[in-house]
This record gives structure tokens, sequence and C-alpha cells, in this order.
């Protein structure tokens, strides 16, 4: 067949598929924009600790549909954290502001501004705040329904 019968054949396929209400489907971009959800920093509770507070910018309470979990939390000067673990998600602390000493397994790391540290999934972990100055960092865990085991003192 030569390439001008193919065309024409071509045409032909095309008109007889449109005369019995048959379309050829094009491939269409996903509309990115389809479900968003947005959260405002002042407009989210802070979740008070004794050590400090949590605000929850995501995760599968606010959107069923979110595979994460995103908060800011801020440790007060001279306090720590319980020990504790996240069974079923990994963690990634991002400090923002002030510094810690990290204990991460059996591992100690000191954390300042710019620095972050990832925490496997059911891995033993606690910030102490040393110094004036509070911690402020962000948190995000590879799971929208982030689970806690508390290890020590002063439960989550």
């Amino acid at each position: 067949m030569k390439r001008g019968q193919i065309l024409a054949c071509s045409g032909l396929l095309l008109a007889a598929l449109a005369a019995v209400g048959c379309s050829v489907a094009r491939s269409q971009p996903p509309n990115p924009i389809m479900n968003i959800s947005l959260q405002h920093f002042d407009g989210v509770e802070e979740v008070k600790y004794p050590w400090g507070w949590i605000r929850w910018l995501m995760n599968s309470k606010l959107d069923a549909g979110s595979a994460q979990t995103f908060g800011i939390v801020e440790i007060r000067a001279g306090r720590k954290n319980s020990l504790h673990m996240h069974p079923n998600c990994e963690e990634l602390l991002y400090v923002l502001s002030g510094s810690c000493e990290h204990r991460v397994g059996d591992k100690k790391a000191v954390l300042k501004p710019g620095d972050l540290v990832r925490i496997p999934a059911r891995t033993p972990h606690q910030a102490t705040v040393h110094g004036k100055e509070p911690l402020r960092a962000v948190i995000s865990y590879s799971s929208g329904d982030r689970q806690v085991v508390d290890l020590g003192p002063g439960k989550e």
C-alpha cells in the first residue's frame, strides 16, 4: 500500500467511526489542581505538651487523602520531648531555629538551623534543647496517619 492510500484509508476509518458515534480519545493531561488542601500556620491550633507544642499542617485527619504528616514543632529551652518512636513511618526533622542534641537510636547529634535528620521507622529518638532559645523545626512523616509509641516520661 502506498502512503497516499494509507492516508485515505485512515481518513475513511475516522469518518466511519464518527458516523457511528465513536470518537478517538485523545490523552488529556491531568488537572494538577483537582483537589488541593490548604492550611495556614496561624489558623491551626497548637497541640500543647509539657515540653512545647506542635501545629499539624497536614495529616489524614485534616485531609483524608493525605499520604504524609507535616507540622511545625517547638520545644522550649531547657526541655526535651519524651523518648519515643514511630512504628509506621520515618520522620524528617529540619531545624529552623534554636538547637538541640538529638538522640537517634544509640547515636547523638547536635542539630542547628539548616540541619536535617532522618529517623527511620521504629527507631527510638528524643530531642533535648540546650541554651536559652527554643528549638523550632519542621517535622515530616511518611504516613498520613503518624503513629507514636511513648518510651519514656512525659507522654506525647
